[in-house]
């Protein structure tokens, strides 16, 4: 990989892009990380290549699976292993042959070979005994991309350690947290999940009780409350009706719902975005 030129590395970004057990998983940043990580194999006719270490990717050459069907490993979820890009660098596949490879990639008829642009492997470092699993049998001297499941490994524990940094930096800058010991919020940390709210969204209507407590880390909320009216229908006669009152906003680095989930306690009003909102909550169920 150090010798790589800039140009080529942006050639092996585009070509990770399209490759859907990758892009299902990984944000282009992460996939522009692992990209700089790649190393070239160089396999003969009749190897064993053990994937139990690493992501492969066909460049040159035709394998064999040492299982009927092949599944891939990536992170606790099982994807299938083969895909056909539609293009990558120049190299248009037209239907009918993307067809007949796919064709002969399928078990079900009568073959399961991996040519150009499968993909076989784990990300995980998974255990020598089951190696088989993830193992193919070269047919044809065969040219593979791999990602190191090590690299891989080193980019989650760099995500998870600036994803707490993250949450560690939002709550201390949330005012009711600012005199909280660094200890105590590292516990929080650990409950929080990110999640994103759409403009418009009720996020608790007056009268209930919250399911989480939130940290807006950005857009904001605002915050009504249902206010008893009355209305003047005739000279003799009035109707009671219920007005929604707007009484201010939540915005980001504050927090809401700690009374509600810790108490059991009613909301006394509703709360509604204003625009899309990504927030860190801790779920009830973690706290109670």
């Amino acid at each position: 990989p150090v010798h790589r030129t800039a140009y080529e590395h942006k050639t092996v970004l585009k070509m990770l892009k399209t490759i859907p057990d990758l892009t299902s998983k990984l944000s282009d940043e992460h996939l522009k990380t692992l990209s700089k990580n790649l190393i070239s194999e160089t396999w003969m006719k009749g190897s064993t290549v053990a994937g139990n270490d690493g992501f492969y990717i066909i460049l040159k050459g035709v394998a064999q699976p040492q299982i009927k069907v092949h599944k891939n490993k990536f992170e606790e979820n099982e994807s299938t292993a083969s895909f056909i890009p539609q293009s990558f660098n120049g190299t248009i596949f037209n239907e009918d042959l993307r067809n007949s490879i796919l064709a002969a990639m399928n078990p079900s008829s009568g073959g399961s070979l991996l040519r150009r642009w499968s993909t076989f492997g784990s990300l995980e470092i998974t255990p020598e005994t089951e190696a088989q699993v993830f193992s193919v049998v070269t047919l044809d001297d065969c040219e593979f991309l791999k990602i190191p499941a090590k690299e891989y490994e080193k980019l989650k524990l760099e995500k998870a350690k600036l994803e707490n940094v993250q949450k560690l930096k939002l709550i201390r800058k949330c005012p009711y947290y600012q005199e909280w010991p660094t200890l105590s919020i590292y516990e929080l940390t650990a409950l929080i999940k990110w999640k994103k709210f759409p403009p418009g969204h009720v996020i608790v209507e007056s009268g209930n009780i919250i399911s989480f407590v939130g940290y807006i880390n950005s857009g904001y909320c605002n915050i009504y409350r249902g206010v008893i009216g009355f209305v003047r229908l005739q000279p003799n006669k009035v109707k009671k009706c219920q007005k929604f009152v707007h009484m201010g906003e939540l915005k980001e680095r504050e927090s809401f719902g700690e009374i509600s989930v810790l108490l059991q306690v009613p909301f006394t009003c509703t709360i509604i975005t204003g625009k899309e909102v990504e927030m860190a909550i801790i779920e009830d169920k973690d706290l109670l």
